[in-house]
């Protein structure tokens, strides 16, 4: 690569020649990226491919007479930055999950009432009788479709989303009379 070569010497039939481009150039993308910061090799392959991905999509508005390895350098330093930024907010969003884990992980309180509601529902559900429990048990507790719970029980899709709205509507009403 020599520092001289100008954004003309890689044109070809009014075209960009990639290949020539990355074969005097992946060297320099490499040793900008290595000196900027520690990446990942796939974060740093990752740059690399997003940087002459840039230069090609903008090989149009390239000025020919300018000398091309400002230019690269400013299009890495540009990507280098939304890297560590990407890196930096995805460090962010899992520390602020993580905060969130823990902080309802061991909210007793929160899991003594969950608890407490759920045994109501059970309870209570046992009285309703058992086509009303389990249509809610499969659908609350055991995540099926409605569909799925319609033929499991030979019911049709509209008895179980009848049944189980009402169920719902009688779980409302007593939680909300056992104070929940």
């Amino acid at each position: 690569m020599n520092k001289e070569n100008t954004i003309e010497e890689y044109i070809v039939k009014d075209n960009l020649d990639m290949n020539k481009l990355i074969e005097d150039y992946y060297n320099y993308i490499r040793t900008i990226i290595k000196n900027t910061n520690s990446l990942s090799i796939e974060d740093e392959e990752e740059v690399i491919s997003d940087v002459l991905l840039i230069i090609w999509k903008n090989k149009n508005k390239l000025d020919r007479k300018s000398k091309f390895s400002p230019y690269i350098a400013g299009v890495t330093k540009n990507v280098l930055y939304r890297k560590y930024k990407e890196i930096r907010d995805n460090i962010k969003n899992v520390e602020h999950k993580y905060d969130e884990e823990i902080e309802g992980n061991f909210d007793v309180n929160k899991i003594i009432e969950q608890k407490e509601i759920n045994d109501c529902i059970i309870n209570n559900l046992k009285e309703f009788g058992n086509t009303e429990y389990d249509i809610f048990t499969k659908f609350y507790y055991e995540g099926k479709k409605i569909k799925q719970i319609a033929k499991e029980l030979n019911l049709s899709v509209s008895n179980v989303k009848t049944k189980l709205h009402r169920t719902r509507k009688k779980i409302k009403q007593i939680l909300k009379i056992g104070g929940f």
